[in-house]
């Protein structure tokens, strides 16, 4: 009984020592923040990359899952926008399609 109760304060809080009690989980790493033009989390980044491989698809560029792939492989960490990520696939893949305004 005289292990438990110190063992129970360890975890669960209690005694000395300031904050708040529960289990010690160490440094917590920062957050990192997006770079460039890229969203902040990771959903809308997804997101982002599917409207830019259906924007791809509506210009006639099909990707296969390899290609779908080597695309995200490329633009991995480079914080790019929308544009510049259909930029890359047509760059890679596809046509001289140029945008008209």
């Amino acid at each position: 009984m005289d292990v438990f109760i110190p063992l129970l304060l360890h975890f669960f809080g209690g005694g000395g020592g300031g904050g708040g009690g529960g289990f010690d989980r160490g440094r917590q790493r920062p957050r990192r923040r997006p770079q460039g033009n890229t969203p902040g989390n990771n959903r809308d980044q997804n997101r982002q990359f599917n409207d830019a491989v259906q924007q791809l698809r509506r210009e006639g560029i099909r990707l296969n899952p390899d290609q779908r792939q080597q695309l995200h492989h490329a633009i991995s960490g480079q914080g790019m926008s929308f544009w510049e990520i259909v930029e890359m696939g047509r760059t890679l893949f596809g046509s001289n399609f140029e945008r008209r305004i």
